[in-house]
């Protein structure tokens, strides 16, 4: 593994090559000029997840997805442009197995899974990074990810830290690689603003300036979840119940539903309810109204740590640690921490809506990205007086 020494000497007595995660987009595409204007040897790297064909396919019935033969297309014009060599690498298979039939499978086990952190940390920050530092001898493998990795010298550990533009923060997305990967790892975007980016690849002129960002889940057409389960899972009528056990409508299929939903819940109970858990042994969808919701314990499973768990529990009782339990939820305070080799358990300062199985909990302190895992169930808030 690559020492934070190791790294010293080369940024100081040659020039770092750097492989570079190019997907046509415009953030890559400026990631590539911030790194050659910094004096980075660079080299672009970009994987191919599906054959052509399939885009084809889907051209032809309409439906859009991305990272298709145009970002490819994209993507490679823009190295050319800027005279750096361009490779594209097919991860298909493996693209195929860790992503995509994860997605499938945790669906059918009754999670809600986030298939960009397992990407990231199987394929783009997995196979892209490693055939990148052994078949093409770079020191470091950098994205478009905004996010930031610093090497915290207090704790002699690399440690993946929020974006500067919190807005677009994507370390969340991050809490899943391998803490090995780290210090080959960089992210130039990290310390800019998204609508910078948009500038400076205006003025930079280039011909993705004002190109779309990537759909949510490349791989799915129209982003449309819903039709993409029932084209690969079917369709499996069953129960919606009340916790109590009261049928009070119908369902297509429990895959389709995810805890916290409301939207398409065909019910008439002259409240609002939400989903709260589903069973796929029943094929039952339960439903509760938005107090019955309020998570204050979580546990987690497949842990990912970015310090040792000795050092996460002595920081812990220092200082108050945050957590995410989606995307796009706000940071929460954390009471306690429990961290095992196969469990992560916390407790809640304030009650969290909706905390949802096979979703990604991202443990912070500080700015810091410390821990990552899958979120397996929750328990009430119980509120000490």
């Amino acid at each position: 593994m690559l020492e934070y020494s190791d790294v010293q000497y080369l940024w100081r007595y040659q020039r770092l090559k750097v492989a570079l995660a190019m997907s046509g987009g415009v953030d890559s595409s400026v990631a590539l000029h911030i790194l050659l204007e910094k004096g980075y040897e660079v080299v672009g790297v970009h994987m191919k997840t599906f054959p052509d064909e399939y885009f084809s396919f889907e051209a032809r019935v309409k439906k859009k997805v991305c990272c298709g033969p145009s970002d490819t297309r994209d993507a490679h014009r823009i190295a050319t442009e800027a005279g750096v060599p361009f490779k594209i690498i097919n991860l298909g298979e493996l693209f195929s197995r860790e992503v995509v039939e994860r997605f499938l499978s945790m669906y059918r086990g009754g999670y809600t899974p986030n298939p960009c952190v397992f990407c990231n940390r199987y394929v783009k920050m997995g196979a892209l990074l490693d055939y990148a530092v052994k078949n093409l001898n770079c020191q470091k493998f950098a994205t478009g990810h905004y996010a930031r990795v610093e090497y915290v010298e207090d704790l002699e550990h690399w440690l993946i830290k929020r974006a500067v533009d919190l807005e677009k923060d994507q370390s969340y997305f991050l809490s899943l690689i391998k803490p090995e990967r780290l210090p080959y790892l960089l992210l130039p975007l990290g310390e800019w603003k998204k609508a910078d980016i948009r500038e400076k690849a205006r003025e930079l002129g280039l011909h993705v300036f004002d190109k779309t960002e990537s759909q949510e889940i490349c791989f799915v057409p129209e982003d449309d979840v819903s039709s993409y389960l029932k084209e690969k899972l079917g369709s499996l009528r069953g129960a919606i119940k009340t916790l109590d056990g009261k049928v009070v409508g119908e369902h297509e299929g429990y895959f389709l539903y995810t805890v916290g939903q409301r939207k398409g819940l065909k019910v008439q109970l002259g409240k609002r309810v939400y989903v709260h858990h589903v069973d796929p042994m029943t094929n039952t969808v339960y439903v509760a109204e938005r107090e019955k919701l309020l998570a204050g314990y979580i546990t987690a499973t497949q842990p990912n740590y970015f310090l040792p768990p000795q050092i996460l529990i002595a920081l812990s009782r220092e200082e108050t640690f945050r957590c995410k339990v989606r995307s796009k939820s706000n940071m929460l305070a954390v009471a306690s921490l429990e961290c095992t080799q196969d469990r992560l358990k916390l407790t809640l300062k304030e009650p969290a809506f909706a905390v949802t199985p096979g979703q990604v909990l991202a443990v912070y302190w500080k700015d810091y990205l410390v821990a990552g895992a899958i979120i397996e169930e929750w328990e009430a808030f119980e509120r000490v007086e």
